[in-house]
């Protein structure tokens, strides 16, 4: 039986990737590889040099509970302050929320019902960058 898996990007750019395909290996089973473009090849067609960019981080939507997930702020201020005077650039990846239940509507309805695709704007995540740096007193990213 053929299976395919389908991924965003690059099939290694995720641990989660790398581990099945290891994975699938180790059990002899046959795997093919088709390499995608992905957002670091984007980096690079831009101009960017991709040897002075530091860790990758993913900026997660914030919600009305839930708003001191940052962890990746710590990894951009390493980066600012990596190699030398200048720093590093750091990716961000914006999150995206696609086939999120809707909980309430499932309720009521009894059966399962979805929210629309949301995808996080640049706008949203300089928002939440600009309000960790308020609550932890950094200036990395405000002028």
């Amino acid at each position: 039986e053929n299976v395919a898996f389908l991924v965003i990007g690059d099939p290694f750019g995720a641990t989660t990737h790398t581990d099945l395909y290891l994975r699938a290996l180790r059990l002899g089973v046959a795997v093919e590889v088709v390499h995608n473009a992905s957002i670091m090849n984007a980096c690079g067609a831009c101009g960017l040099q991709l040897y002075r960019f530091g860790e990758t981080v993913s900026i997660v939507f914030f919600t009305e509970t839930w708003r001191h997930g940052d962890s990746f702020y710590d990894k951009i201020l390493r980066n600012n302050t990596g190699k030398g005077e200048g720093g590093l650039h750091t990716l961000c990846l914006l999150d995206i929320k696609v086939h999120e239940m809707d909980f309430d509507k499932m309720i009521q309805t009894g059966k399962p019902v979805y929210m629309p695709p949301t995808f996080m704007t640049a706008s949203v995540a300089a928002s939440q960058l600009l309000e960790i740096e308020e609550r932890r007193g950094d200036r990395v990213c405000a002028a």
